[in-house]
């Protein structure tokens, strides 16, 4: 079975899903027109905030946090058939990136499912689930590529495990970057952290692209065994 679509609609459907939400939004004026990736005039959250728009993002946001979750599913069940093969029974770091990346959609599934309701206990959920979809996922990635670099994985290429590298080290300089701003000058952090948003949903869903590719040169498929 080749479960390869699933890693490239986990990287597709949720940038898509964010695109196509910020058009319906600000073409029925609930934000404004512009290029929210330098512009910082909107949030991700405004997009998704008030119907119509809303309605678009919940249904497809949150299948694509079930998405997430089978792409999870399945790299942690192909490394580790792969670290069986070569004889490694200690596979903490597999089972932590499973662990993570199921927590992560969990947390965007907190998010996602209260956007646009009012009071400090919804406010609370939806930082909760920002926070732990942002990082864990970070995390999980991170645990996957150090699998990759150690078991050397016939037909990835270097060069494509170099992209998740960077990608990665540029979410680290970034989160660092925005902690920094923020202690520095807050008022005008606050002027770029939207663009920082966009720019950060970017990059970490340009590593799940990145996971598709691997999978591709890999060239692995799931078996059914009775």
């Amino acid at each position: 079975m080749n479960v390869r679509i699933v890693a490239l609609l986990a990287a597709v459907l949720p940038f898509a899903a964010v695109q196509l939400t910020y058009l319906v939004a600000a073409a029925h004026g609930l934000v404004d027109w512009c290029f929210p990736y330098i512009d910082s005039c909107t949030s991700i959250s405004a997009t998704g905030r008030e119907p119509p728009a809303s309605y678009l993002f919940r249904a497809s946001m949150l299948p694509a946090a079930m998405l997430m979750m089978a792409y999870w599913w399945f790299n942690y069940s192909w490394l580790g058939h792969l670290h069986r093969q070569r004889g490694n029974s200690r596979q903490w770091r597999n089972r932590w990136m499973l662990g993570l990346g199921i927590a992560a959609c969990i947390g965007l599934i907190l998010y996602v499912t209260v956007l646009g309701e009012r009071g400090d206990a919804w406010r609370t959920q939806r930082r909760v689930g920002t926070i732990m979809f942002f990082s864990f996922t970070f995390l999980a990635q991170l645990l996957m590529l150090a699998q990759l670099g150690a078991l050397r994985v016939a037909g990835v290429r270097p060069g494509l495990l170099t992209a998740m590298r960077l990608v990665l080290l540029s979410l680290l300089l970034l989160g660092l970057l925005t902690v920094i701003l923020d202690a520095w000058n807050e008022q005008w952090y606050e002027t770029i952290e939207d663009a920082v948003e966009w720019v950060l949903s970017l990059l970490l869903q340009g590593n799940f692209l990145l996971g598709y590719f691997v999978w591709r040169q890999a060239g692995w498929r799931l078996e059914v065994k009775e």
